[in-house]
């Protein structure tokens, strides 16, 4: 997908949840319970060893629900999103006295300078960036703005070996129903991969990412840690190990 059909694809997937008159957590979708976002907000800030002189950007920061948590917590915080309705939800909430400098734009073009930021968040937005080279190019956006020092975080991955977990039916159904579901979804997916023309819904379908991609991408340059994502540590924590929900993963990167 081209940058204009993206920015059109993100308008239609979010004008819904905005037009509904939900407030900023149930509009951004991946939050779950309110009361739980100070205990998965604290969870992504202890990964990633958050300082008050921090100068944090937020990629993809949507209603603004990490980053009015993050304002307080650091030096100067930045939030960029391809969503104008999203960013809208944000200064509703939380800007009235705009505290925050939040600016429309793409996660693999980003309008700043090099070596700008010491910590950078993308959360919850890899499953849609869709296409290899999106992908690769707003990792490399995101090195790129990152100072000497600096840790990524990249959270709330999906990963390969569970993305059929990614549809809230999918848990409740039988052993039996599970296995034809796995396998009609393998064929979309191959199907979409194999000609976009035939995709119809399905070229739109989360990215799943593998974390050796990741470790391999960074290279060297970094040390890649994974671990089980803020928001499944924080539910399993509250509601026991049993919890279902999402079973996806966080990726920390750290330049020295």
């Amino acid at each position: 997908m081209d940058e204009i059909e993206v920015k059109r694809w993100a308008e239609k997937l979010y004008d819904e949840r905005i037009s509904s008159n939900l407030d900023a957590v149930k509009a951004a979708g991946q939050w779950g319970d309110k009361e739980l976002v100070p205990l998965i907000c604290e969870e992504i800030l202890k990964k990633i060893e958050i300082k008050k002189s921090d100068i944090v950007l937020e990629v993809g920061c949507g209603t603004g629900v990490l980053g009015s948590y993050l304002k307080n917590k650091c030096s100067d915080y930045y939030g960029i999103d391809i969503s104008f309705k999203m960013l809208q939800k944000f200064q509703v909430e939380y800007n009235q006295e705009r505290r925050f400098n939040l600016i429309q734009g793409v996660t693999d073009n980003l309008p700043f300078l090099d070596n700008s930021f010491s910590k950078i968040l993308i959360n919850g937005v890899t499953m849609y960036l869709h296409g290899k080279k999106l992908f690769e190019n707003t990792l490399l956006e995101l090195e790129r703005v990152s100072n000497k020092n600096s840790v990524i975080f990249i959270g709330e991955n999906i990963t390969p070996d569970s993305i059929y977990w990614e549809y809230s039916w999918f848990q409740n159904k039988s052993s039996i129903s599970q296995f034809f579901a796995k396998q009609y979804i393998k064929l979309r997916l191959w199907i979409a991969e194999l000609n976009p023309k035939l995709a119809g819904k399905w070229k739109f379908h989360y990215k799943s990412v593998r974390y050796e991609f990741i470790r391999k991408f960074f290279g060297k340059r970094a040390k890649t840690n994974l671990s089980e994502s803020a928001a499944r540590t924080i539910k399993k924590r509250v509601y026991g190990e049993k919890h279902k929900g999402n079973r996806r993963v966080d990726f920390v990167i750290r330049f020295d």
